[in-house]
């Protein structure tokens, strides 16, 4: 019987290739997408999880309110760990400080190899109890107290086979920068791509300088802890905070004028999806963003069963005869349901076949716009096989259920005479199914206008400085003293308009946050957090800021090694009405005074999702960067003239640089990969609804032949017949886009509350969306109406 079936099945198939192919292609190409996104949503959700013990490492998390000045931080205070000891809800705990996080000022590590200097910057300081919290399996040395003792080192094994080339190195010696020798005592196998942070290099914890260790008042540490199994979280939490309080340079402030400050406890699973946090080890992801996908990938699904459906009760007059018959001979309902469904279940796995085909070739161009690594493992074979047989079946139930169910109840009687009605208009689940396709649609193509309107409107907005050819050549500091010699030589070359020293540049990820007062006594109820940057004197100029206000730093002036610089947002923060000869005073090993000297323009030196912060520039040494304002014809001239000066001064350095525009586009590089993942799957959503539009199409030309030959015979003209083919259609995605159009509104003006900045979300752009869903819906309909307009009348009305 099954035999039967599918032969019978095939047949069918066969005789009606146009509609197969309509229906393989679309389910393919849905099915090959909704893949593609799952790998996706797999890969983010499964983060951190290859920890045995995931659920119960939690990261302290700190949020404040204080003085206007809100935010949540993945950092928390050096000693916290120290006092965890004595909370019997702790089993173990570790601590982690980035190498940049440790100083006040950004530092570089050179890694000697040979007479080469390295430089790297995934190292960070630890302790043995890390591998005891983590799962990082040891591949040498013993994870107990392997970073227990000063100067001792793990490495991974990529970074062994790097320096080394093998991974037995227990015992060697690394040398960094110059005068620091660390000790190998273990070699882990790499981190897995999907954690939160990926080092190199772990330092032990006691070989960071007495010098650098700080007390309850730095906040750079991640720190983690392993609770035991039935810990109350939130009671832990709560205790902590009391703890924080308790310890705070003043614990009165955190009650008053609606300051607060809040100890959290974040799962270790979460932080990469659900942290909101600043100071993050590295940048996470977006659960928004895993929703929106998800959502996508079922919407093409859907769109894809969609045309399924619509097509084969679409011709179910064809096969009306042919219903009548089999009842006549005896075939019972639940038979005919039955082959309906092994068709349809045929076409889905023929479907699935392919679209596994597609995504194996799609797959390398997916990791490369989505910044994946993602790759068909015998591991994920475990999950995805059963997961296709299981999509095959799904889809082919949904997809045939009612096309079987609507053919197998035809009377037999009544469609053998005739009289069965079977037209578009006929029928209105059908019409439902066109204006759901081309409601999600419009949706998309709404949704994308926004996004590729937001990110251009990112990429050309006035920054309040001038990114264009700027070269920025990092890892300076090395160079000491000498910093500046270079900075000076470089000035004289030709095609070189300006240059600065200074780590921080309005495109770069390093911060320097400092609390700064009005007054004396200090009092932490006053306290402003701001960027404070130390520079030179050519940094405005170099930079291309304004100042509106007041004069630049000057060398001729004694008095400007404690003079300051302040953007408008730093005024409006003080309330300061005339701010020029104004002193605020800093709090770090000891009280410093700055007299404000200049107010320079607001420029954006973060994400436009934030809205601008204080920021004060301070008359200071910082070799940390040089930054080289160009304006030349030669650039790869002038790049191997830079190129040569800096070996004069670091033979042995990498000449390590990049472009300021590069660094900003960077910044928004997330946006700009899922914006162009998310135009990419809503184009493959369009085309499968066109692919449905299409069989339609031919479906209404093909039932309307006879109909058609009359008008002709007649005088109707072919633009009149065209017309009374496509306005059914019309109709449709007219309904569509009054429908789609709100949903739309709704979700991307939500969307854009997430940038501080945005652009406005225009009435033109609804419009554009459904002149363009018309437009391709015509276009789509137009070579079926058109065709079925040109036909001889002759050939339809030979049998009449």
């Amino acid at each position: 019987m099954i035999r039967n079936y599918l032969k019978t099945a095939y047949r069918s198939l066969r005789k009606n290739t146009g509609f197969t192919a309509i229906n393989v292609l679309g389910l393919s190409i849905g099915l090959a997408t909704c893949l593609l996104i799952v790998f996706y949503v797999v890969d983010e959700l499964n983060y951190d999880k290859f920890n045995t013990k995931a659920d119960r490492v939690y990261r302290i998390t700190e949020s404040a309110r204080l003085n206007t000045h809100e935010g949540t931080w993945a950092s928390s205070a050096e000693p916290f760990i120290e006092v965890m000891k004595g909370f019997p809800q702790v089993e173990k705990f570790t601590r982690i400080i980035p190498i940049e996080a440790l100083f006040y000022s950004p530092k570089q590590y050179f890694v000697s190899k040979g007479n080469e200097k390295i430089q790297e910057n995934n190292i960070a300081y630890t302790e043995s109890s890390l591998f005891d919290v983590f799962t990082l399996p040891m591949a040498a040395g013993d994870a107990k107290n392997v970073l227990d003792a000063p100067h001792t080192a793990v490495i991974t094994e990529s970074t062994a086979q790097k320096y080394f080339g093998k991974t037995d190195v227990v015992g060697q010696v690394l040398r960094i920068n110059d005068t620091n020798l660390y000790h190998i005592t273990g070699v882990i196998k790499d981190i897995p791509t999907q954690s939160h942070f990926h080092y190199d290099f772990f330092l032990s914890y006691s070989s960071i300088p007495e010098s650098h260790q700080h007390g309850w008042g730095y906040e750079g540490v991640h720190s983690y802890l392993l609770l035991k199994p039935g810990t109350d979280v939130q009671s832990l939490a709560s205790q902590m905070t009391k703890v924080y309080i308790k310890n705070s340079y003043d614990p009165s402030v955190w009650t008053k004028g609606g300051n607060y400050v809040r100890v959290d406890l974040t799962n270790l699973r979460d932080i990469h999806l659900r942290s909101t946090a600043e100071n993050e080890l590295e940048k996470g992801g977006s659960m928004e963003y895993v929703y929106i996908f998800s959502c996508i990938g079922a919407f093409i699904l859907l769109i894809a069963c969609v045309n399924f459906m619509n097509l084969s009760t679409a011709r179910s007059s064809n096969r009306a005869k042919e219903v009548g018959v089999r009842k006549v001979l005896g075939s019972v309902r639940k038979n005919l349901v039955a082959q309906f469904l092994i068709e349809s279940t045929l076409v889905s796995l023929i479907s699935t076949i392919i679209a596994i085909i597609l995504a194996i070739v799609l797959l390398p161009l997916f990791n490369q716009v989505a910044a994946k690594q993602l790759s068909f493992t015998f591991q994920s074979l475990i999950w995805l096989v059963p997961s296709l047989a299981a999509i095959v079946l799904i889809v082919g139930f949904l997809a045939g259920m009612y096309p079987a169910l609507y053919l197998s109840g035809f009377r037999p009687i009544e469609v053998l005479k005739g009289k069965l009605s079977a037209g578009f208009k006929s029928s209105f689940l059908r019409s439902s199914l066109v204006v759901f396709q081309f409601g999600i649609s419009i949706v998309l193509i709404i949704s994308t206008l926004v996004i590729y309107n937001q990110l251009n409107y990112i990429h050309n907005k006035k920054l309040g400085f001038d990114r264009s050819e700027v070269l920025i050549i990092k890892n300076t500091n090395s160079l000491d003293k000498k910093a500046a010699t270079l900075t000076q030589e470089l000035k004289e070359l030709t095609g070189v308009v300006s240059t600065t020293m200074s780590t921080y540049v309005p495109t770069g990820h390093d911060r320097n946050i400092t609390g700064l007062f009005p007054q004396l006594p200090i009092q932490l109820k006053q306290d402003v957090l701001s960027e404070f940057w130390p520079v030179d004197e050519n940094y405005l100029n170099t930079m291309g800021i304004k100042l509106i206000a007041g004069r630049n730093f000057s060398k001729q002036m004694a008095t400007d090694t404690a003079a300051m610089i302040v953007n408008e947002a730093f005024v409006a923060k003080f309330g300061f009405k005339d701010p020029l000869g104004k002193t605020v005073y800093r709090d770090s090993y000891g009280i410093q005074p700055y007299h404000i000297v200049g107010v320079m323009k607001n420029f954006h030196f973060s994400s436009l999702r934030d809205e601008i912060k204080p920021c004060a520039l301070v008359y200071s040494a910082d070799y940390g960067a040089i930054s080289i304002k160009m304006k030349t014809a030669n650039l790869a001239g002038l790049m191997t003239q830079i190129e040569n000066k800096w070996k004069q001064f670091a033979p042995n350095q990498q000449f390590v640089y990049s472009f300021m525009d590069a660094d900003f586009d960077a910044t928004y590089r997330n946006e700009q990969r899922l914006g162009t993942l998310f135009i990419s799957f809503s184009t493959l959503a369009i085309l499968i609804a066109c692919l449905g539009l299409f069989g339609l199409a031919a479906y209404a030309a093909e039932q309307r032949t006879k109909e058609i030959g009359i008008r002709k015979v007649l005088g109707a003209s072919v633009s009149g017949i065209v017309r009374l083919i496509s306005i059914d259609f019309i109709r449709l995605v007219f309904i569509s886009i009054l429908i789609a159009s709100p949903l739309a509104w709704y979700f991307m003006n939500k969307w854009l509350q997430d940038f501080a900045y945005r652009t406005e979300l225009h009435w033109w752009i609804l419009a554009v969306a459904g002149v363009v869903a018309i437009i391709i819906a015509f276009a789509t309909i137009s070579y079926q109406s058109i065709k079925a307009a040109l036909t001889n009348p002759v050939k339809s009305l030979r049998s009449e």
